[in-house]
């Protein structure tokens, strides 16, 4: 078995290999969303009954997020240094995202006439990155498939964004709070994740400005899950941060992920056949993520946050133009669009800001650190 704590140092797994599957099986999963009917549904969820090919691709990127974003927190510990990777990482491709779908896909699609179309303030609403990361606002665009059989949202997607940013804000506190550097302190972080998922803290309607705006806090409703989901991708992102505080304790081996399919096989169709498949989903995700035997297929560059993004714009566009293409030949066709944008994105844009920006902490830190040991050196000549 190898242990999690070899797999998470920096070239000792295949995490990029691992997202740039889920980042396909979202846009394959979507696939059946967006085509008209031919007869065929996700295989996937049929099989299981309860999740398909995108809400599993989803899940693995929560997952190792929220492994590596902790990881990212534990070896920096600076605040600064983590906001600024964290904003690296996540803003550039959906600016570059919303101007592509402002300018490019909204004047060759809309029904609108282009002047109308760039009058109107639903067009520039895009631009507003900050709606879109952190407020749970998707991009539409005014007379932009609107005939589609998903009519108007150009990038579902999008909607996963804003959970990433507040499992990004648990980490953030957590770690202020010293509790990502211990084991302990990971499971208490862990717990407070969940605590924050499970109860919702909103303010009370129709407040005056004489009222005291009491919090009222309530229970989610597990009822309302995503739409194509049975399950919110949230918790894999705590459970990723408990994986990362337990590394040292947990080993990873094929046989282990065997086991519990075929725990998972022999009930899966009794009550327990979710949480059990969830936790032989688990482990295969970390298998794939660490097994050795996989390493020569781990991808050179990190195509798997343009393929998310891009996927579903490009599969809008297909659709728009043949809604009556089977989902297999509306991805073949989609697909070499798709690769183009995702890495037009990662080497003009996501890979330029993450350098500069890993560049500049770094000779900042150098710098602190060449200050601090010149007054170590002038002390010591003080107290000569």
């Amino acid at each position: 078995m190898n242990p999690l704590s070899h797999a998470l140092s920096r070239n000792g797994n295949n995490f990029d290999l691992v997202r740039l599957v889920a980042a396909v099986a979202v846009v394959y999963g979507h696939s059946y969303l967006l085509q008209a009917p031919d007869g065929i549904t996700d295989w996937v969820h049929n099989a299981l009954g309860f999740d398909g090919f995108a809400a599993l691709g989803v899940y693995a990127f929560f997952l190792l997020s929220g492994m590596l974003v902790t990881a990212s927190f534990d070896r920096q510990r600076s605040v600064p240094r983590f906001a600024v990777l964290r904003i690296a990482r996540l803003w550039p491709a959906v600016a570059l995202g919303s101007l592509v779908t402002v300018f490019i896909v909204g004047p060759l699609f809309t029904t609108l006439p282009l002047r109308e179309y760039f009058s109107s303030g639903m067009t520039w609403a895009n631009l507003d990155n900050f709606s879109t990361i952190v407020m749970k606002t998707g991009w539409a665009l005014p007379g932009v498939f609107e005939h589609n059989r998903f009519p108007v949202d150009v990038c579902g997607p999008l909607w996963t964004l804003p959970l990433q940013v507040r499992c990004y804000l648990i980490v953030l506190v957590t770690g202020m709070l010293g509790l990502l550097s211990s084991p302990r302190g990971a499971v208490l972080a862990a717990a407070l994740g969940t605590a924050l998922f499970v109860l919702r803290v909103h303010l009370p309607p129709n407040l005056t400005p004489h009222s005291l705006p009491l919090v009222q806090i309530s229970l989610r409703d597990f009822s309302e899950t995503p739409a194509g989901y049975s399950l919110w991708p949230e918790p894999f992102f705590m459970l990723g941060i408990l994986l990362y505080g337990l590394r040292a304790r947990i080993g990873i081996g094929g046989l282990t992920t065997l086991a519990f399919t075929m725990v998972f096989l022999v009930f899966r169709d009794t009550a327990g056949a979710q949480p059990l498949f969830y936790l032989a989903f688990v482990c295969g995700v970390l298998w794939v993520g660490t097994t050795p035997l996989l390493r020569r297929f781990v991808p050179r560059h990190d195509y798997s946050y343009g393929i998310y993004l891009y996927g579903f714009v490009v599969q809008q566009c297909v659709a728009n133009i043949a809604p009556q293409l089977s989902h297999v030949t509306a991805v073949l066709i989609a697909a070499p669009f798709i690769l183009l944008c995702a890495a037009l994105s990662w080497h003009c844009v996501e890979r330029p800001v993450l350098t500069w920006c890993r560049g500049r902490l770094a000779r900042r830190r150098t710098a602190c650190a060449d200050s601090m040991l010149a007054g170590e050196q002038a002390a010591r000549e003080t107290a000569r």
